[in-house]
């Protein structure tokens, strides 16, 4: 007997396989073609929607970056003017415009800048008060920027220009604790630290931000500084 007949498949067989799975799959598409359609339906919609959300918020930081902008271009003005009637006019402008910009644009890098922009204005006025509000203002709308450390100092410095101490000391313990690199005010914070606590005869932790100064920002002329410090309260005994 010849094997080759007794295991030979019929010529049309693999045609009738190939038949029998385009059939399946047509099948399958056609009983399912409500559910593939609404499928990709949903996610072409979800990339229009991306796209727009991407155009809006490109829109937006590009709208709130140039508001920003003449906002400053008046604050030079305001900065050089020295007619006091003009120069008050010019601050009323100025306000209006910065109040405009976080009205307008709340959730922007650009309204934590009109913020900030607020907190220079009232500490060239001498207004602490204000000064500190407004600070604390910028750095709560955007924590993780670059911007919110410096204005975390600023309602520091306005703090204690207002006598209070205990706040100043709350700014600058966040300001060490939450912003941990090396942010411009790091140095001056740890100093500030040291000076805070001197004077209030914690001798212990003056010394001990002193020495987290020196050793971690010995560069710095805050750093100098606090070498004289630890020089003389170390030669008062006061380490002890």
């Amino acid at each position: 007997m010849d094997k080759k007949s007794t295991t030979a498949k019929p010529a049309n067989t693999t045609q009738e396989e190939k038949k029998s799975l385009t059939d399946k799959i047509n099948d399958f598409f056609t009983k399912n073609r409500t559910a593939i359609i609404t499928a990709v339906g949903a996610i072409f919609a979800v990339i229009v929607i991306i796209g727009a959300y991407t155009l809006i918020s490109n829109s937006v930081a590009e709208n709130s970056s140039r508001a920003m902008e003449l906002a400053r271009t008046k604050l030079e003005q305001w900065s050089k003017e020295a007619d006091a009637a003009k120069k008050t006019e010019l601050e009323t402008a100025i306000t209006a415009d910065l109040d405009a910009i976080i009205k307008k644009w709340p959730r922007t890098f650009a309204a934590q800048q009109a913020l900030f922009t607020k907190a220079g204005i009232a500490t060239a006025n001498k207004k602490w008060e204000d000064a500190e509000k407004f600070a604390l203002d910028a750095v709560n709308k955007l924590p993780k920027t670059y911007l919110a450390p410096i204005a975390l100092e600023a309602a520091a410095v306005s703090a204690e220009e207002q006598g209070k101490t205990d706040k100043a000391l709350e700014y600058y313990q966040k300001y060490v604790k939450t912003y941990v690199s090396d942010t411009p005010g790091l140095a001056h914070a740890y100093f500030s630290l040291g000076r805070l606590a001197e004077a209030s005869s914690n001798w212990k932790e003056a010394i001990a931000n002193y020495e987290k100064l020196t050793a971690d920002f010995s560069a710095s002329d805050w750093a100098k500084l606090a070498k004289d410090r630890l020089i003389y309260l170390k030669a008062q005994g006061l380490d002890k």
